[in-house]
């Protein structure tokens, strides 16, 4: 959604720009009384640049979303040395990331978020059960319990 905002502020940017450089030309065209090349010449240049920052700018927003989902992303994380040691939660979740991104995005962010909520507890799990009493890892427990 925010990515979408910020496509939108810019190119409403973009418009404002391209209406300003539009209406200095005209006004100028206008109080001069100079309908003469020269005039046409500077309108057309001033839109002609404006129309390529504008087309610049939105390739540039897109490019965030090309490179996050590209699956070379997933070599290391997803590689079996990797899920040999540390399992293939990791994997799963860039995975789920990856799927999330772009125009043709197929799942939701909430379903990764489970994936990243089962590593979370994992981890949660680990660090309380090396605790080195019963209450020490109820206190952990409720620790993570109030912070999440």
């Amino acid at each position: 959604m925010g990515e979408k905002m910020e496509i939108t502020i810019i190119v409403g940017l973009l418009g404002l720009l391209i209406g300003g450089a539009s209406g200095v030309g005209i006004s100028s065209a206008v109080n001069t009384n100079k309908h003469d090349a020269a005039v046409a010449a500077a309108q057309t240049a001033a839109v002609d640049a404006a129309s390529r920052a504008a087309k610049e700018t939105i390739d540039s927003i897109n490019l965030p979303a090309k490179n996050l989902t590209e699956p070379d992303l997933l070599n290391i994380a997803c590689s079996a040395e990797h899920i040999n040691k540390n399992g293939d939660l990791l994997c799963r979740e860039m995975f789920c990331r990856m799927q999330t991104r772009g125009l043709d995005a197929k799942i939701s962010g909430a379903e990764c978020e489970q994936v990243s909520n089962i590593m979370n507890k994992i981890s949660i799990r680990k660090i309380c059960e090396a605790a080195e009493d019963e209450k020490k890892k109820e206190e952990c427990y409720e620790l993570f319990d109030r912070r999440i």
